[in-house]
């Protein structure tokens, strides 16, 4: 008899375990149903200042109805992507248009009267290319130039504000939000004397945004392009005798030299064999860099004592090693030179050929001296 009722006891708790268990799941589904509370409460703003009217949501050119459920998620506006993944495939089959939203908390009904929006309604938001902004702008960034002047051309072409974005690429909090999705970014961009702590890592290419965009937009288009780089170089930085930062800031230098593969692996040479002397790396664009000079300000003035004396952390003629970090944009070129350093040569001098093009290198500086006066200033006009 004991034994019996011990199996009724057992048999009990496993049907109350059962029941639980497929409670908590319908709980669960049923609360992944609807939106987050943040949202529908006005807790996710653009500019950070609650509560908002509006949540802004931008859905990606060619992004899959799954892609696009995910970062509604990672941006906290619905629960769970996976569950309302299904749902919209067995009950409603939205599909989602391309552009940048502003979804409204609250909707109207046939009465006249506000409620909180619904997760149908927001989907079918989403799916109605009415309510999307479309226009899109294609721009070009330049390698070896700085994110400031990348900033300057979005602010011209999108409604984010220059000075909104160069704010956002120096906000701690945001960059370390970025940096479990994008590994090239390391604690050593937290350096106290970085001006930038996303210069350097915005790839420069030719990439279409959206008129009306966001920060996170912009940047995540950059930042992607630069993972795609990162990713088909791992194993090379893995066994570079430098630090991911440093790769990225050599890497900086090195793009401002020269844009030609080869050479460009013969100047990433030079650099290091100066820091192995130890010697100052002694290049134009950290002083430039260091001093706020636009790109065009630095090539007039070159290698002139008016400002690569001044001390700065940035520059490279007065202190020894790395800058704090990177101080251009490079393309993969330079990002190869700075993973494949040619120190085969003992090089230890270069400048640029103005009369044949490409660089000359020298050991010594006589040899330097003698390259200036007949590759340089005799054809320099």
């Amino acid at each position: 008899m004991k034994k019996k009722n011990k199996i009724i006891i057992a048999i009990l708790v496993i049907l109350f375990l059962i029941i639980g268990l497929g409670a908590g799941i319908i709980f669960y589904v049923k609360s992944s149903l609807k939106p987050t509370d943040a949202f529908l409460i006005g807790e996710i703003c653009e500019n950070g200042e609650t509560p908002c009217d509006f949540t802004v949501f931008i859905v990606d050119e060619g992004a899959y109805g799954k892609s696009t459920l995910e970062k509604l998620e990672a941006q906290g506006i619905i629960k769970s992507a996976d569950v309302v993944y299904y749902y919209n495939r067995i009950f409603t089959g939205y599909s989602f248009a391309a552009g940048y939203f502003e979804i409204p908390h609250q909707m109207e009904d046939e009465y006249g009267n506000m409620h909180k929006t619904t997760l149908d309604e927001l989907m079918a938001f989403l799916a109605n290319p009415l309510n999307a902004h479309q226009d899109t702008v294609m721009l070009s960034f330049d390698e070896g130039d700085f994110i400031r002047s990348y900033a300057k051309k979005i602010g011209e072409y999108t409604t984010v504000k220059e000075e909104e974005l160069l704010a956002y690429w120096n906000d701690e909090d945001v960059i370390r939000g970025y940096m479990k999705e994008y590994p090239f970014l390391t604690e050593d961009i937290f350096n106290p004397d970085i001006k930038y702590y996303l210069e350097g890592y915005l790839f420069p290419d030719t990439y279409e945004f959206f008129e009306f965009t966001n920060c996170d937009e912009v940047t995540r288009r950059f930042l992607d392009r630069t993972l795609e780089i990162y990713n088909k170089h791992k194993s090379e930085f893995d066994a570079s005798e430098f630090s991911i930062h440093e790769v990225f800031t050599l890497a900086s230098i090195v793009q401002w030299e020269s844009g030609d593969a080869e050479d460009s692996k013969l100047i990433a040479g030079v650099f290091v064999d100066r820091l192995n002397a130890p010697e100052i790396l002694g290049s134009t664009v950290t002083a430039c860099y260091a001093f706020d000079l636009s790109k065009e300000e630095c090539y007039e003035v070159g290698d002139t004592l008016d400002y690569t004396w001044r001390d700065d952390p940035y520059n490279t003629y007065t202190n020894q090693g790395f800058p704090p970090g990177p101080v251009s944009c490079p393309n993969e070129i330079s990002i190869n030179a700075a993973l494949h350093p040619d120190t085969s040569y003992g090089y230890f001098f270069f400048c640029a050929d103005m009369c044949n093009g490409g660089t000359v290198f020298a050991r010594t500086y006589a040899e330097h001296e003698y390259n200036i006066q007949h590759y340089y200033l005799a054809c320099d006009n």
